[in-house]
């Protein structure tokens, strides 16, 4: 009987880490979304990771998990999740957006919306120019 081969995925390695910094939930926040736009020339493969922190506490990956993509170039997508009990986010709690690439041209940002219907709450943004390098 022939011996069947089992390959395991290729791990991804990412050159660019940036992070959002920490950021809070003002009370009347619905939804979180981030977003990407491709400003490079080339289809460009980035991984998001949201993470939630409390005080004291070890921060930890929230739900969907992190999320590998591929997004041609002029292109644009998001992930917008709910805010309350049992939902991704939490009033209370610290989050910090980290998005892993190859190039710089991928422009992430994040808005906190106060509905579900992308209506972004007033001086919760955080545009591309905030994130930081951190690896």
């Amino acid at each position: 009987m022939p011996t069947k081969t089992v390959s395991k995925p290729a791990v991804i390695r990412f050159r660019y880490k940036l992070s959002s910094g920490l950021f809070l939930l003002p009370q009347n926040a619905a939804s979180v979304d981030w977003a990407v736009v491709n400003d490079s020339k080339q289809p460009q493969t980035f991984r998001v990771t949201v993470y939630k922190g409390g005080v004291g506490m070890v921060k930890t990956e929230t739900p969907p998990g992190p999320l590998t993509q591929t997004i041609d170039p002029n292109f644009v997508t998001h992930n917008a999740n709910s805010v309350g009990p049992g939902d991704p986010f939490q009033i209370g709690f610290y989050y910090e957006v980290v998005v892993e690439c190859n190039d710089r041209s991928l422009l992430p940002s994040v808005y906190v919306w106060q509905d579900h219907g992308a209506t972004v709450i007033p001086g919760t943004t955080i545009v591309p120019g905030d994130f930081v390098l951190i690896g």
